[in-house]
């Protein structure tokens, strides 16, 4: 069976500022700059068939070269809100290019909203529909977190757009800023119906340097096994090491040089 999706990304390029001073830089710069989105698209383009292409930009100093293709489409928001580690209003930049693609998604009535991360690589022919029919009674499927200190991972997402309104509802319940809960919390939280009703501060981050904070942290961590909502992507990595570029199938961010290079030797 085909089905119809939609892939959005995020779009920032530009200096550090008061915004996103705490960021820390993964991997290699070319991933920080506009000509990354050449290598990001010819990807899109080779291994995945959406009907439509958005990709949010944060208000960027630095916009992308779009390429001539009728499928995508730029939408600026008015500012740029910052990291997630140091933002203004209620959301990050992230959280805030999440939320316009699951509505553009459902206004293209497409049966699926598709993310990928802009600093983010796919590999594999039909790596998008080899993940939905192999979940394809599942209405979240996100990247396993095990290993990078959050719950799930959002490099590629892929979520039924039946189920957005219900997940929007219970991620913009949600009272704190992505700052005090992280954008991946989160969505670990709003892709359980369970979770939603649990209360907010079991889920603020912390450091874990306070034996209350290492209680704390191990009961959420059960929490997230017991009333998880979502299915695993059936492939890696995102930002978990090491990347078998043998795979039939994978994706990664934050890339470094070296593995920059092996994906150019075998995505030739």
């Amino acid at each position: 069976m085909s089905h119809k999706y939609v892939i959005t990304t995020g779009w920032w390029c530009g200096e550090k500022t008061e915004l996103n001073k705490l960021r820390v830089e993964y991997g290699a710069s070319e991933i920080r700059s506009v000509s990354f989105f050449d290598k990001w698209f010819a990807a899109i383009d080779k291994y995945t068939n959406p009907i439509k292409i958005l990709v949010v930009d944060s208000a960027s100093p630095t916009l992308p070269n779009l390429p001539e293709d009728k499928r995508i489409e730029l939408l600026s928001v008015d500012e740029n809100s910052g990291h997630s580690t140091s933002h203004k209003g209620k959301y990050a930049g992230v959280t805030r290019a999440h939320i316009a693609g699951m509505v553009y998604a459902i206004s293209c009535e497409a049966d699926y909203w598709v993310y990928v991360e802009q600093d983010a690589l796919v590999y594999g022919n039909d790596i998008i529909e080899y993940a939905i029919s192999s979940n394809s009674s599942k209405d979240f499927i996100f990247g396993n977190g095990d290993g990078t200190g959050q719950p799930m991972q959002q490099s590629l997402m892929i979520i039924k757009t039946a189920a957005i309104p219900d997940f929007l509802r219970r991620l913009t319940n949600i009272k704190s800023r992505d700052a005090i809960i992280s954008p991946e919390t989160k969505f670990a939280i709003a892709s359980s119906r369970v979770l939603s009703f649990l209360p907010e501060f079991i889920f603020y981050q912390n450091d874990g340097s306070s034996f209350y904070h290492k209680v704390i942290n191990k009961f959420r961590k059960y929490l997230f096994i017991l009333f998880k909502g979502y299915t695993d992507l059936p492939y890696g990595y995102g930002r978990q090491r090491p990347i078998n570029f043998d795979s039939k199938r994978f994706y990664f961010q934050h890339g470094s040089q070296e593995e920059l290079d092996a994906y150019d030797e075998i995505d030739k």
